[in-house]
């Protein structure tokens, strides 16, 4: 059965959709503009304006004319979180600031002075014997110890050997030899010690006082001869 032509008053197309190009379920007709202008169209949705380009990260794919994400300078980590230095070598630190303090790749701090905690502080063992008749007694201050405070122990406990360390055999014939020896090379040491940079933070300060060879008990081995010799006198008078 033929199909009647149609009325050459009949508007063409969808007689039903409104004009503007709709269709009458609300889809736009196929090729038809959705956003045709009309008495019953409406304006375009605004643009969302966080929409990125897919292309625009590769700079040999990216459409003509479109915004480039710049690219991170040579040997920053593009993946750096927020707060963390982009340029931390590797094996450093990362959440250091840049260019400030990194204690992963700084040099240590050295001790200060046991005793008033000024630096520079060097380690040192300064040593004290002393004789008694039947017994013997040893003694010891270990470091770090500065300048100042080094200085003032050494003269008080070798002067403290040089007058109470030949009291016995033993003592006067090895231990005090070799323990007047040995502060003799701590000696040396601390003299290579530069003096404090700083005030002690402590507010404690040795007295260094008077050089060991200017204290009078320093000189009690000068005596001790005369000593042995009276002694030995008074055993063989009595005898």
């Amino acid at each position: 059965m033929a199909t009647p032509p149609p009325h050459p008053n009949a508007p063409q197309g969808n007689p039903a959709a409104p004009q503007g190009g709709y269709a009458p379920n609300g889809a736009p007709a196929h090729g038809q503009n959705a956003y045709a202008q009309g008495p019953y169209a409406q304006g375009p949705h605004p643009q969302n304006p966080y929409a990125q380009d897919p292309y625009a990260q590769n700079a040999a794919y990216a459409a003509p004319g479109a915004a480039q994400a710049p690219h991170p300078p040579h040997g920053q980590n593009p993946f750096a979180p927020h707060g963390q230095n982009p340029f931390a070598p590797h094996g450093q630190n990362p959440f250091a600031p840049a260019g400030g303090y990194d204690p992963a790749v700084a040099p240590p701090l050295t001790p200060g002075c046991r005793i008033c905690a000024a630096q520079p502080a060097g380690d040192m063992t300064v040593r004290q014997h002393t004789g008694l008749l039947v017994a013997m007694r040893f003694s010891k201050m270990e470091g770090p110890f500065c300048r100042s405070c080094a200085t003032a122990i050494h003269r008080e406990m070798t002067t403290k050997t040089l007058a109470g360390g030949w009291w016995s055999p033993v003592s006067l014939a090895l231990f005090t030899p070799l323990t007047l020896l040995w502060n003799l090379y701590v000696r040396t040491r601390i003299r290579k010690l530069p003096h404090p940079t700083t005030p002690s933070p402590t507010g404690v300060v040795m007295d260094q006082g008077k050089p060991v060879l200017q204290r009078p008990l320093a000189y009690v081995v000068l005596f001790l001869p005369a000593l042995w010799l009276a002694a030995y006198l008074f055993n063989e008078m009595s005898g």
